[in-house]
């Protein structure tokens, strides 16, 4: 289950995930990203996705993370911001996109350092 909502008077677009993410949703999920994109056309907006409540996740799902990420760059986003569920998480996600944190395009939480 996800939600994808736009909020013009803050720029920020979160993408929120829970129970189990499946192929299936991840490639609504990026059909849905790319439809706002082009027809809110943002810029300088901040990209949240939280998939902190996610219990289980397909093999699929990082990427499509992955490729949201790089569409919301790409359509003109100044951050991208991922609330993970542990530690472990933040850490890989830190040490795959090391440039990109040291440069402040993307920010890594833990569900319980974020709350």
């Amino acid at each position: 289950m996800y939600s994808l909502n736009w909020n013009p008077s803050t720029s920020v677009l979160e993408a929120s995930f829970g129970g189990c993410i499946t192929a299936g949703e991840c490639r609504a999920f990026l059909e849905d990203l790319h439809r706002l994109l082009d027809s809110e056309r943002p810029n300088g907006f901040q990209f949240v996705i939280d998939y902190a409540y996610a219990r289980k996740m397909d093999g699929f799902a990082q990427e499509a993370f992955t490729e949201a990420r790089e569409t919301a760059l790409a359509s003109g986003a100044s951050q991208i911001v991922m609330v993970t569920r542990n530690e472990d998480e933040v850490a890989m996600h830190t040490h795959n996109r090391l440039q990109q944190v040291l440069e402040g395009v993307e920010r890594y939480y833990a569900y319980s350092a974020a709350a």
